[in-house]
């Protein structure tokens, strides 16, 4: 028996495995770097109030602006760390973007003037993206693929977790020490979060197979007629050849519409509770704000748990119907006060972030091969990322030019009708595509073996 096929089937092996101690602890640890990737959302949103009334920026200007490009940054950090997360590791890629968002967090706090701030921000919403993309990736490789699409709806919640903490440290910084230290506490967190995570999880499994292999066939292939090497196709190609392209596509417009219209509300909800209508103060905002992390906590354990036992499509279309009336609720609320928003928002919490923020990244995971996961997964985020600053420009206009907070939700039915539309195709894609759908001629993408049995066993 050939040595050189032992990562693979090692690999191969690791995904069906049961849970155990050590996938735990990876969970948790990569769970903790969602977590301060929704902290430091939360905490800037927090501090545009506060920027607004002592630098004089506009919302419709200096805020929309930071926002859109903000997102537009993780984007393309998405999009970077997928393909690259495919060829140096998911875990030394997670490393690295988690180093670039904590100290430029850390180092915005010592902005001068709104344009140094804009500028910190902007490479720390870089390091997010990439953090988000390689983070799930390693997660999807490290447990089981029968619990892969719970944990990774689990581990999302982290985000929700974050939206709090960082709705309880802006409540108790910015009224005593300040939006500074409130920065530079935000990014210092993510550094320690990284350092025990390069200290106790490994590589990616996966990746060490592909490594294995792709090396195995370089030195095997030799040349070909025209005497010169073959130049296989990348992972980032591979995701855009047929038949896989229409997937990818469809992909990309879910992680467009959903992270767009979850980070625009993330964003712009302390704005909107502070305006004259319903005209909340900081505290009563942040309070708000903390429970509708919470409740999205709760909501996607909840979601993790369901998935475990239901098909995805099936759980994902029912929990986006949900947000969707729940939206209608919101708009049709009767002159709001802090305790009808606490409650109404609280709901919503449970159920809007679960519809919108796991989604594309567990049918994301579950669509493609380990060989070509992490560039997946990456152009899902990137589509994420594009509509969330499609998004920020919109909020920001929209809040300008008068809306309010019952108006924003009611034109939040028009994504998610376009979120059911998108997820039927992927469903139909699903059915399509069962059994070998990969690509044969791309000896780059590891795990071409272990591929048409890994998918065969994710669709429904």
């Amino acid at each position: 028996m050939s040595k050189r096929n032992e990562p693979a089937r090692s690999a191969q092996g690791s995904l069906s495995e049961r849970l155990t101690a050590k996938h735990w602890i990876y969970f948790s640890l990569i769970t903790l770097v969602l977590l301060c990737d929704g902290m430091d959302v939360t905490i800037v949103a927090h501090v545009f109030p506060t920027l607004i009334k002592g630098w004089g920026v506009s919302v419709g200007g200096g805020i929309a602006f930071v926002v859109a490009v903000g997102f537009l940054a993780m984007g393309l950090g998405a999009v970077a760390a997928g393909g690259l997360s495919d060829r140096w590791g998911r875990k030394s890629v997670l490393i690295c973007s988690v180093l670039i968002f904590g100290g430029a967090t850390a180092l915005g706090g010592t902005s001068g003037d709104f344009s140094a701030f804009a500028a910190w921000r902007i490479l720390a919403c870089l390091g997010m993206g990439a953090a988000m993309a390689s983070g799930n990736t390693l997660l999807a490789d490290l447990v089981p693929e029968h619990r892969r699409a719970a944990l990774l709806a689990t581990a999302y919640a982290g985000v929700g977790l974050g939206t709090t903490v960082g709705a309880i440290l802006a409540g108790t910084l910015i009224p005593t020490a300040g939006w500074r230290v409130l920065l530079v506490v935000a990014g210092l967190i993510p550094l320690a979060v990284i350092a025990v995570l390069a200290a106790v999880v490994p590589e990616s499994p996966a990746f060490l197979a592909a490594k294995s292999r792709a090396t195995g066939i370089v030195s095997t292939a030799g040349l070909g007629s025209t005497g010169r090497r073959s130049r296989p196709k990348g992972p980032a190609g591979s995701i855009l050849a047929r038949p896989i392209a229409l997937t990818t596509v469809l992909l990309w417009l879910f992680g467009f519409f959903s992270l767009g219209t979850q980070l625009l509300i993330a964003q712009y909800l302390p704005t909107l509770l502070q305006l004259p209508k319903p005209g909340l103060d900081t505290v009563q905002s942040s309070t708000i704000v903390g429970v509708y992390g919470l409740a999205s906590v709760v909501g996607g354990v909840v979601l993790g748990a369901i998935l475990v036992r239901m098909s995805r499509f099936l759980v994902i279309g029912i929990v986006l119907g949900l947000a969707a009336a729940m939206s209608v609720v919101v708009y049709l609320l009767p002159d709001p006060g802090f305790e009808s928003l606490l409650v109404v928002l609280g709901i919503t919490g449970f159920i809007l972030p679960s519809a919108l923020g796991p989604t594309r990244s567990v049918l994301a995971a579950m669509a493609y091969p380990a060989g070509m996961r992490g560039a997946g997964i990456g152009v899902a985020e990137f589509g994420g990322r594009l509509g969330a600053a499609t998004g920020g420009i919109a909020g920001g206009t929209l809040i300008a030019g008068g809306m309010g907070l019952s108006g924003l939700f009611l034109v939040l039915l028009l994504p998610i009708g376009v979120l059911l539309g998108s997820l039927a195709g992927l469903r139909a894609r699903s059915r399509r595509t069962q059994g070998p759908e990969l690509i044969e001629d791309v000896p780059t993408v590891p795990a071409l073996e272990q591929g048409s049995t890994e998918r065969a066993t994710a669709m429904d």
